[in-house]
């Protein structure tokens, strides 16, 4: 009975969403990830919840190692992902790592595509991440304990203890990751042949040099009166991993060792005070990021010696004035003022090579949105920014949404903008190869979609089909040059188009709770480049890495405290050249993977008790992910939690 109550509350909010439609998400494209999902993946990390539950596309180099998202066919540096409104991208790569931000630390993770990513910041060409922590301020004291096991040697550890009143609320999270991650795998890039018959015979290998830990805290403090709001909120996290070697690669276990470390501290205050129509609040966040990433071999007599050794350090200071007016329940604004500092120095000291350099930007941005009548609203957005004493053109968007069905919730909504994305200070300043004359890349981005929300006694359906259409110039690709070493240029001009499909399902047959999210995403991604550089296999053709195909499906059935999940997502080939040649060693068969989660949940005295048991690529699938990197084949996880 418990467990059915928790359901409910689930449902309540979802119900309320149907009758109001925020007016400053007018022709906005977003989704938002369900709160059951985030609860059933808590021991999992951010790359594994996008790319099981969200039509944007993973790439994985490998189990505990990096990963990155791409929206709809653009590359990883077009994605930005905002942790409570500060970017966390590295200002060096102008990429995140997203294996390295675990789920436990999160409370809302939701999507903005295309040119609606301009609501929340600029640059991001394909879409950006919203990662978002909030109160409890119904809570007084509570607290959650979670503990895993699972195969590979794997253990994960998360406390988390909230503490407070109406007027004030703490929340501190610890957590500790390890897996030796040493999976077997059988190699179909090496092969020796049988003597007799003359038939390949591949060895069976153990993933070596897999090892990785990670380890942080994350403590919020809020506090509130009558108009007056104030946060903080400070993440520490550090990772520890060893990099497996390639698997087409055929020397001895003493060389090409690799291994890197990843720090971060980050640390954001706000304060928010609101009027009668007006809220203005003051953001402002310290962010430092340290990577050390080392290549050994062994050589006899000297034992092991560096081959690479680079240290990397940055620390960015972000600050945001903001202030917004409700005129009237038609008429709403927002304009703010963004100051941001990066400082970079990173070296590699066995080169001798490195850069050390400051971007500063000032970044303006106004938005109006518009309610006409009960059926049609409009948005306009607009940003100006100044990197380092250069203007960027002016970046704007318009969008709309109009009501044709209130009975079904049936929006039709559109949007189109315009964006810059300044190249990276890797891009300009890495030694050897940065390359200081890049032009910001540049696109326009339009959606067109169609939704509607409709319940029917205890069935509830949210649908949303939509397509997409953008155009980027300039495109950064680093090649090599004619001085033997990798060097980006401006000679890309990449048109992405397609269609994506969203739907949720949720309905009760005899006590059993049903709930049912699918996404589909067609894309097509084509390089429409410089023909004489790159030659015309190359024209016209899909770019690396990008499926053409990408869908996943997430079932939940709940009864009495018991549940069972499926997760299903897949991808359809990828090639990993640009003239798409389809050889082993270029191309990608289709991916598919399906896992399988089983819960009990119930009451020791007032602590709630839950048992998870997961089964990881349940039918056992061979995949590969990109080329190169083994993939563990069916694998195990027992999840123990307490909750008061």
């Amino acid at each position: 009975m418990g467990f059915s109550q928790k359901i409910k509350t689930i449902a309540i909010p979802e119900i309320r969403v149907l009758a109001k439609r925020p007016i400053e998400e007018t022709g906005i494209t977003k989704t938002t990830v369900d709160t059951l999902i985030l609860i059933k993946s808590i021991n999992a990390s951010l790359s594994d919840v996008l790319s099981e539950t969200t039509p944007v596309f993973v790439k994985t180099a490998g189990r505990g190692a990096m990963a990155t998202v791409s929206f709809r066919g653009t590359s990883p540096s077009h994605t930005d992902v905002l942790w409570n409104g500060i970017s966390i991208k590295s200002p060096m790569l102008g990429q995140v790592d997203f294996s390295l931000i675990p789920i436990y630390l999160i409370d809302n993770v939701s999507l903005l595509y295309g040119a609606s990513s301009i609501q929340s910041t600029c640059g991001a060409l394909g879409g950006n991440i919203n990662l978002n922590n909030k109160p409890d301020w119904n809570n007084k004291l509570s607290g959650k304990f979670l503990q895993t096991i699972g195969s590979y040697n794997t253990y994960n550890d998360f406390i988390q203890f909230n503490i407070g009143n109406k007027h004030i609320q703490s929340k501190t999270r610890i957590f500790h990751n390890y897996s030796k991650n040493n999976f077997k795998f059988i190699n179909k890039n090496i092969a020796n042949i049988d003597s007799v018959t003359g038939n390949y015979v591949y060895p069976l290998q153990e993933n070596k040099n897999a090892e990785y830990q990670q380890y942080g805290l994350l403590q919020e403090l809020y506090t509130r009166t009558k108009n007056t709001a104030i946060s903080l909120k400070y993440w520490y996290q550090k990772t520890d991993r060893s990099l497996p070697t390639l698997n087409t690669y055929e020397g001895d276990n003493y060389a090409n060792i690799n291994k890197q470390i990843d720090e971060n501290h980050r640390l954001i205050a706000e304060i928010i005070r609101y009027g009668e129509k007006t809220r203005l609040s003051f953001h402002s966040g310290l962010i430092s990021k340290y990577l050390n990433y080392c290549l050994k071999n062994f050589i006899q007599g000297q034992g092991y010696q560096n081959a690479i050794y680079s240290k990397s350090n940055s620390l960015s200071f972000y600050n945001k004035l903001s202030y917004k007016y409700d005129y009237s329940n038609k008429t709403y604004f927002k304009i703010n003022y963004s100051l941001n500092v990066h400082d970079v120095y990173t070296i590699d000291t066995v080169k001798n090579t490195g850069y050390d350099t400051t971007r500063i930007e000032h970044l303006t941005y106004f938005s109006w949105h518009q309610k006409y009548n009960s059926r049609f609203a409009t948005s306009i957005m607009l940003r100006k920014n100044f990197i380092d004493s250069k203007s960027i053109p002016i970046i704007s968007f318009f969008g709309f949404d109009y009501l044709i069905s209130k009975k079904e919730q049936l929006f039709l909504k559109g949007n189109i903008g315009r964006n810059y994305r300044y190249p990276t200070l890797n891009d300009m300043y890495w030694q050897p190869g940065g390359n200081p004359d890049l032009l910001p890349e540049n696109g326009i981005s339009s959606d067109i979609n169609l939704s509607d929300k409709i319940k029917i006694n205890n069935l509830s359906f949210e649908n949303s089909i939509g397509v997409f259409y953008s155009d980027i110039n300039n495109w950064i690709i680093w090649i090599p040059s004619e001085r033997g070493y990798w060097q980006p240029y401006n000679i890309k001009n990449v048109v992405s188009k397609g269609l994506e499909f969203h739907t949720k399902i949720n309905f009760t047959i005899k006590k059993f709770n049903i709930k049912m999210n699918g996404n589909y995403a067609f894309t097509k991604s084509l390089n429409y480049g410089n023909a004489q550089k790159w030659g015309d296999e190359s024209y016209g053709k899909q770019l690396s890495y990008v499926p053409v195909h990408s869908g996943n499906v997430f079932v939940s059935v709940s009864h009495r405290g018991y549940s069972v999940s499926y997760i299903h997502n897949s991808y359809s080939e990828r090639f990993t050249t640009t003239s798409n040649d389809i050889t082993l060693r270029d191309w990608l068969y289709p991916y598919y993977m399906n896992n399988l989660f089983i819960d009990k949940n119930f009451k020791i005295k007032k602590t709630d008790v839950g048992i998870q048991f997961k089964i990881y690529n349940l039918f056992n699938e061979k995949y590969r992910s990109i080329l190169g990197r083994p993939m563990p084949q069916r694998n195990y996880l027992l999840l123990i939690k307490f909750r008061f």
